[in-house]
């Protein structure tokens, strides 16, 4: 009996221990916090904090960069018309406003890096950013008027993809390469149909030998383009935003789904790691803590998801 009761006493205690051990775990799941009206991107910048683009409203010039300090948000730099995606570079943040580049310093101080007139091509809607290899220059999405991927019937809904209306879509989209002394060329040409709406951007390989990695926002497919030649890694993806590229996977958003996954590269097997936002849109892949922080635009938040 006193050997049973031993035993029942150690089956509890090794229950008890399982529950605490258990605990953190599952206590670190995703954490969101408000940071304003309409983020779009976010990445890490001067003094490693994050810095997040603010679309606000709808009047010019009522864009934001704002800086948090733990959870505390404040204006870092403001006066741009409608800020998109953002990357720092170069000891500058650099970031993507319709048909202009900025270039921030570190005491918040804004300057036109590029604008319309600046580009080979007339420009309609520049989006992602992502830095180069040199560390001295950026990519940067030229999607192109969005509004004819929508179909009007349904909210951020999507023509399907074999419709008569996406057949007849645009192929406008592009990337261009923009050094931080605003020097402007050609990435990605205008007029492959594997890339029609590009937004999300992402570099590999080497400098001087660069792959460029991109999201086709209408068909939810990643593509890589290097010497003219086009290949898709992945699709099922629609509404791609946000991309990045690890030796081993590639994390894609999907402004449109308000979901994030992860795709196995050697296997393209795709899994969802986050969904249930409203719009995740241009994240930061925060390998130093382990995380993926998402803003959710038309929640006004940002969520740090750990990732192994």
């Amino acid at each position: 009996m006193s050997r049973l009761l031993s035993m029942s006493r150690l089956i509890q205690f090794c229950l008890m221990l399982s529950l605490i051990t258990a605990g953190p775990a599952l206590a670190d799941g995703p954490r969101t916090i408000p940071v304003g009206t309409s983020p779009e991107s976010v990445c890490r910048g001067f003094g490693d904090k994050l810095y997040v683009t603010l679309i606000n409203g709808e009047e010019p010039g009522d864009g934001t960069i704002a800086v948090l300090d733990g959870d505390t948000v404040t204006v870092f730099a403001k006066g741009f018309n409608a800020p998109k995606g953002l990357v720092y570079v170069g000891d500058y943040l650099v970031t993507a406003d319709e048909t202009t580049m900025w270039k921030i310093d570190k005491s918040g101080q804004a300057t036109k890096l590029v604008e319309a007139k600046d580009f080979p091509q007339p420009i309609e809607f520049l989006n992602d950013v992502a830095a180069g290899r040199d560390g001295a220059s950026v990519y940067v999405s030229e999607m192109s008027n969005p509004k004819p991927m929508f179909d009007p019937s349904g909210d951020r809904q999507l023509w399907s993809l074999d419709s008569p209306q996406a057949k007849e879509l645009p192929q406008k989209g592009c990337v261009y390469r923009v050094t931080l002394a605003g020097e402007v060329t050609l990435a990605v040409p205008a007029g492959n149909p594997a890339i029609r709406f590009p937004n999300g951007v992402a570099v590999g390989g080497k400098p001087g030998a660069e792959r460029l990695f991109v999201g086709d926002f209408f068909a939810g497919e990643i593509v890589t383009y290097q010497d003219g030649n086009y290949r898709v890694l992945a699709d099922g993806m629609r509404g791609i935003d946000g991309l990045t590229v690890t030796r081993d996977a590639f994390y894609a958003s999907s402004w449109t789904q308000g979901k994030v996954w992860k795709v196995n590269r050697k296997t393209r097997e795709a899994e969802i790691i986050l969904e249930g936002l409203k719009s995740a849109a241009d994240f930061f892949y925060d390998p130093a803590h382990k995380q993926l922080i998402v803003p959710d635009m038309l929640s006004g938040t940002l969520t740090f998801l750990p990732i192994e």
